[in-house]
Formats: structure tokens, sequence, C-alpha cells
């Protein structure tokens, strides 16, 4: 992915930024395109102000607080030419303005990248000298300064949302090949999709974690399955790369869906034509021009729908609700077997493949707090209520 001036040719520090910072920290594809988008909008700030920030630092100027205010102000505004999921190349071309703005999550991370961005072209471009370090840092710290905030006081806690476990089970029970109410009617992408939603079910993986799978990351001797970082796959040919955001990690998984896994590469996998030229586990059936290739995320995507088809119930099912919906089995299970939280967050977060200092497990945790809390408060209510003591 490139970010290119209106001749088509690609833009120096663009590049090199993506290249060294983020391409060389093994950044997902999603995350290279988000970053050129969000710098493709400070160049359109450039456009309509007038301004050429790469001649300025290489005089030894840095950003005026009245020009970060108004990259702050241009950063919310929602423009027509960004960059969009199947494209490869970010145009700097002329826009329109529409009167709508992004949301404060878009316009959050915009500023951040633009601040990092921005921090990384000083340094470029000056001498780096301490005094000069600071002043940059400054400027830095400035821009980061100016991101909204993002209010977490109307979001529902993770640790609550989560599927039914019966819901759940209606759903293994219609997608069952050979189920008279599967939405799907080959034999072969049945089996498919009911092995898909089997795994992210009992191991909490993510939807590009999953579509990312391997033959090879199976281990049907030891009955282990491996995430895998794979970004930018020479042999993947989708245009939107489903990749791991999350630590690599191997997850045990119990026999039955082993052999499960086992019987539709050999029995279904192995049939489909083009399958064998790539390693990937999940694959198109469809007869065509796709066929045989890895299931992409708009495959996948078209199999939610199919599952919504099934009733109204089932419309909050997705790949990252079957995540919430593990965590919230793993949690109950874990407690059964009077695991402290401190080693619960330790066990979740290798699962998960988070880092184990990221504090995400612990969003999960807050579960103990509030069970303890709803204990007291009725404990105190059952004095006061059923006993007549004071409180």
């Amino acid at each position: 992915m490139l970010l290119v001036d209106e001749n088509g040719m690609p833009l120096y520090f663009p590049a090199l930024y993506v290249t060294v910072v983020i391409r060389g920290g093994s950044r997902a594809a999603n995350t290279i395109r988000n970053t050129l988008s969000a710098i493709k909008v400070l160049y359109d700030w450039q456009a309509d102000y007038k301004v050429d920030i790469e001649s300025s630092f290489a005089s030894g100027e840095l950003l005026e607080a009245y020009q970060i205010h108004a990259i702050r102000d241009y950063m919310q505004r929602s423009l027509d030419g960004d960059v969009q999921a199947e494209k490869k190349v970010v145009s700097i071309t002329s826009h329109k303005h529409k009167p709508k703005v992004v949301s404060t999550k878009v316009q959050y991370a915009r500023l951040t990248v633009v601040a990092e961005y921005l921090g990384f072209l000083a340094v470029q471009l000056q001498q780096g000298s301490e005094e000069t370090k600071k002043r940059i840092q400054a400027m830095v710290s400035t821009l980061k300064a100016c991101r909204p905030k993002i209010s977490n006081k109307s979001q529902k806690d993770r640790d609550e949302m989560h599927l039914d476990v019966e819901l759940l089970n209606r759903l293994d029970k219609a997608l069952k090949p050979g189920c008279k109410d599967n939405p799907v009617k080959s034999y072969e992408v049945q089996v498919r999709n009911a092995l898909m939603i089997a795994i992210l079910r009992v191991t909490g993986m993510r939807r590009g974690e999953l579509l990312n799978l391997k033959v090879e990351d199976v281990d049907f001797s030891a009955n282990k399955l491996s995430v895998v970082r794979r970004p930018d796959a020479k042999g993947d040919l989708r245009s939107y790369q489903p990749v791991a955001k999350t630590r690599e990690r191997t997850i045990p998984v119990d026999p039955l869906l082993a052999d499960r896994i086992h019987d539709y590469v050999l029995k279904y996998r192995s049939k489909v034509p083009g399958a064998k030229k790539h390693g990937y586990l999940f694959v198109t059936h469809k007869v065509g021009p796709s066929c045989g290739r890895p299931l992409s995320l708009a495959g996948f995507a078209k199999f939610m729908r199919e599952i919504k088809s099934l009733g109204p119930e089932f419309g909050d099912v997705h790949a990252h609700a079957l995540r919430h919906a593990w965590n919230y089995v793993f949690s109950k299970q874990l407690d059964e077997k009077g695991v402290t939280p401190e080693r619960e967050q330790q066990v979740r977060s290798y699962l998960m493949g988070w880092n184990p200092t990221s504090g995400t497990a612990a969003t999960y945790n807050k579960r103990h707090i509030k069970e303890e809390a709803a204990k007291a408060v009725l404990g105190l209510q059952d004095r006061y209520l059923n006993k007549g003591e004071k409180v």
C-alpha cells in the first residue's frame, strides 16, 4: 500500500514511515491502511491551507499552536477519497467536504497517527540536538493532547456482553450438516461453516485468526492448534488479508474437534480444485473464479448474514460476539474451579493472545468485583427488610 500524489507518484516520507515504523513493527495490513488514511487527511489539510510541512521542518520550524488547532479541527471532517477497503494505493486528489464529521474514535485515531508521523518527519528533517528533540516531543505531546476524550460511561461492560449459551446451542443445531433449517444448501459448505463456528466458540479466536489458519497449524497427533501471525503473506491472494492481530499462541483442542478438522480437510477441502495451491484451512467451495481460494472476509461476512436469516434472535451473532461468549463461559468454568482472579487474568491473557501487562483481561475480571458488590448489598437489604436490623 502506498500514498501517492495527483500524478500517481509515491510520497517519500509517508512511504518511509510505513516501511520503517509500521511494517518494521510487524503491524497488520489494516493498521497500515488506517495509518495511510490518517496521513492522507494531513496532506489534504496542507493542500487546503497551503502549508508545506516538510519545507517548514527542513528550515528548522515546527508547527505553531494555531496550526495544531487547525489540524485538530480538520481531523474531524468526513472527506471524500478516504482509503477504501480493497484499494492498494491512496491518492492525494481534490475532494469535496461533507457536512458531517467522523466519529470521536476516528478523530482520536487520526490525531494519534498524525502526531507520531509528524514527530517522525521532524526527526528526519532537523538536526538531532537535545534541544530540538525536546521541541519535537513537545509538539507531538501537544497534538496528542488535542485528541477528543472517549467516554465509556454509556458502554456496556465487556464481561456482560455475551451470547446466551442456549442460543448458541440452537445455532449449532441449525447449522448441523444435513439439518433442514440450515441456511446453506451445499453439504460441504455446511460442514465448513459448522466447523468455523465450533472453532470460534471453543477457542475464542478472532475472525482474522480463524481465516488465517493453515492446515499445518493443526497438530493432529498432539491435538493442538497454533495461531500464527502472517502479515503480508506471499501465498495469500486475498486483496484484504485476514491476519492475527494478537500474540501467537498454541491452544489445546478436544480430540473430537481435531477429528472434525481432519475430516473436513480429507473429505471436503481436498476435493476442491485449487485448494492445494495454498495451505489455508478454510476455502471457497462455490464453483467459479474464486473456487479453492482461501475464504475471504467478504465470504465470511456472507456466512454471518446467512446466520441472521435464521431468525431475529440470531441478529447479534457475529465473530466477536462469539469471542465474548467464550470469555463468559471461561470465567464461569474458572469460578467453579476456584481459580483466583489474578491467575485467571494470566491464563486468559495467554489464550486470547493479549500482552500479560496490557490490562485487557482485567476488563473481564471486573465480574468478581461486581458479584461481591451484589452479595454485599443484598446482605444489607436482607438484614434490614427480613431481619429488622439497623444498617
